[in-house]
């Protein structure tokens, strides 16, 4: 049986393993909270079986209103207080059965959207590893959704494309630019040219980069763009490749 974490209308999958809260960038959750530790509490699942632990923070845990001491089981529709925000645990097939019109890729979504404020104030200070392990999660989540066929929105496609090249070029990894166009190509469909634009502009910045994949989705695009403007995007992106080769 597996569990999800509802937090501010924000739901997050809690799989076999560990789960870890607070106001830590490392953190599955990361809470802008003063009364949250940095590494406040962790939920872990086993099989049928989930709790939650105080990782010793100075506030503490609260499950149905009562501070816990030590490790404590939980069960469908507890609430969890952590500093001053409140989540409950619930059941993943109350939770089919309660977001039947909210398919999960709206709350992949809906999860990518909150951390997206923390990573943003990361790459603003220049602190693009702690916004990739803020993001990376949500972005391959994203990338493996499109992959086995669930839904993903152009917008949602676009959010994490454009997140993925600011981190390529603050962490000046390649494979966040692989990641861009491995994402169109599943889903079949052009790089906005909102993303175009980050790419010119990431791309001179990152080692490493798939020319490969950069022609693949080229190829795939020449057979399937519609009319002048999507030509004209596409061959924007086919002039990144000498960029590229001279990395």
């Amino acid at each position: 049986m597996k569990y999800r974490l509802r937090y501010q209308q924000h739901d997050f999958e809690l799989s076999d393993g560990e789960f870890v809260v607070g106001r830590g960038a490392d953190c599955q959750l990361a809470l802008d909270d003063a009364l949250v530790s940095r590494r406040h509490a962790i939920f872990s699942v086993q099989g049928d079986e989930i709790s939650i632990d105080d990782l010793g923070s100075r506030n503490g845990v609260r499950v149905n209103g009562e501070r816990i001491d030590g490790k404590t089981k939980l069960s469908d529709g507890d609430r969890v207080r952590i500093g001053n925000q409140d989540m409950s645990i619930l059941r993943v097939q109350r939770v089919q059965t309660a977001t039947l019109a909210q398919p999960a890729p709206t709350l992949r979504a809906d999860a990518f959207g909150l951390l997206g404020g923390l990573a943003d104030k990361a790459l603003a200070m220049g602190r693009g590893e702690e916004a990739e392990r803020i993001l990376s999660v949500h972005m391959t989540n994203i990338l493996e959704d499109a992959k086995s066929g669930r839904n993903v929105s152009l917008e949602t496609a676009k959010a994490a494309t454009l997140y993925a090249v600011k981190v390529g070029a603050a962490t000046s990894k390649g494979r966040w630019i692989d990641y861009v166009f491995e994402l169109y190509i599943t889903l079949e469909r052009s790089c906005p040219a909102e993303v175009v634009d980050e790419l010119y502009a990431g791309v001179r910045k990152v080692r490493g980069v798939d020319v490969v994949r950069l022609r693949s989705y080229v190829e795939l695009m020449k057979n399937k763009v519609k009319g002048p403007a999507e030509r004209f995007l596409l061959n924007r992106v086919e002039g990144l490749e000498p960029l590229v080769a001279l990395k």
